[in-house]
């Protein structure tokens, strides 16, 4: 029988401290955390993840909409919706599609048999509710900071309020001075979490700048322990979507664009010294572009990637240009004025002409033959060794 609904809407909204109690252990509290997700029958989430990069003359912001919903009998949906780091998982038992948005591809395979007899099965790691299953991994310390009450769906509920100090991202493992504190608001009485804040602090491997990333998830639409529709975990193809064997780009290291092999798109850019440049100025060259943004991460990881081909190559005829893509020129400049580039760096500010490249996902490198066609096209970090080879496709060694 299942247990009583609880379907909420989530409205964060904080009032007085409760009356004062004794606070339980954190410890014991976040394993409690866990051991409550684990014996739901079923849960349906909808709300918003935010998250805020800054530091480095950067401050971007992005908002990501997110559906989570499983069920005991192996059905699940995790969404992040957003066009360029968003992605789809959704099964409904017996076969997984994942959806990339940005490269508009899906892949269809047997639902691994994950489930627990004991309760409910862990969400995959691209789930926001991951963590929840399993609190007390890569904490280093937790203390209960207070209590306040949060509104539910027109409801107070009292909640603990518990700051934690967690190993950073192994991705951060290099960088000493890396330092995760995450804080989970959880409901005293049903003992899950109903808001979460985390900020990860850190240096850019390129420049050495201390950068930020804050990330907020709050939930709208929250429900557990119903009977959920059929519809959640269904997927119905975008028109435009590809079937493909594996994620990501295919063979050579490429992204699938319909760019290659035509006319590359035209465009007249200022650089940010008041240059005026012309695509069609350098046709009978190698052209590369690189589509940029002061805040993006992976872009920064990059661009000494290109920097190091443009300084070696130029003498055999290549031309580079870093397009950033629709920022104010200020940002540009005082980013500029901080990291040591000499790629010629154009605005793009409108961000049209990322648009005709469709640079929906950032850092997009273009490789342009002597033809002024598209010859190679990428989205993502790249190696070094992966560019060379694109370039000398295009005709310089």
């Amino acid at each position: 029988m299942l247990k009583p609904a609880l379907a909420v809407l989530f409205a964060f909204v904080l009032v007085a401290p409760v009356r004062a109690e004794p606070a339980p252990d954190a410890r014991a509290l976040l394993q409690k955390v866990g051991d409550s997700y684990r014996a739901l029958t079923s849960y349906h989430f909808e709300g918003v993840m935010k998250v805020r990069m800054s530091g480095a003359g950067m401050d971007q912001s992005l908002d990501v909409p997110l559906v989570v919903a499983a069920d005991r009998a192996g059905r699940l949906r995790v969404d992040l919706h957003h066009p360029q780091m968003g992605a789809l998982t959704v099964s409904d038992g017996k076969q997984t599609t994942t959806y990339a948005y940005s490269l508009k591809q899906y892949t269809r395979k047997p639902t691994e048999a994950e489930l627990d007899s004991a309760g409910m099965p862990k969400p995959p790691s691209s789930s926001p509710l991951t963590r929840y299953f399993g609190l007390l991994q890569g904490l280093k310390a937790a203390d209960i900071t207070g209590a306040q009450r949060v509104t539910v769906g027109g409801t107070p509920a009292d909640c603990w309020v518990v700051r934690c100090d967690m190993t950073p991202p192994q991705a951060l493992a290099a960088d000493s001075t890396a330092r995760a504190v995450a804080t989970f608001w959880v409901d005293k009485k049903r003992l899950l979490v109903l808001h979460d804040s985390t900020r990860v602090s850190m240096h850019n491997p390129t420049t050495g700048a201390a950068l930020v990333m804050d990330q907020v998830t709050s939930f709208g639409l929250g429900r557990v322990n119903e009977e959920l529709p059929d519809s959640l975990f269904t997927f119905a193809p975008p028109p435009d979507a590809k079937l493909v064997q594996t994620l990501g780009p295919q063979a050579g290291g490429e992204t699938p664009s319909g760019l290659v092999g035509k006319p590359a798109p035209p465009f007249t850019l200022k650089g940010v010294k008041g240059s005026t440049v012309s695509l069609a100025s350098y046709k009978g060259r190698v052209v590369l572009l690189d589509f940029w943004a002061t805040w993006c991460g992976p872009c920064r990881i990059e661009m000494p990637h290109v920097e190091k081909l443009y300084k070696e190559l130029k003498a055999k005829g290549l031309v580079v240009f870093g397009i950033d893509f629709a920022e104010d020129p200020a940002t540009v400049r005082s980013f500029l004025a901080k990291n040591t580039y000499t790629i010629p760096i154009l605005l793009d500010t409108s961000g049209e002409v990322g648009r005709n490249y469709e640079a929906g996902s950032i850092p997009t490198l273009v490789v342009i033959g002597k033809n002024g066609k598209v010859s190679s096209y990428f989205t993502g970090v790249r190696e070094e060794s992966v560019l060379r080879e694109a370039l000398a496709k295009a005709g310089i060694k």
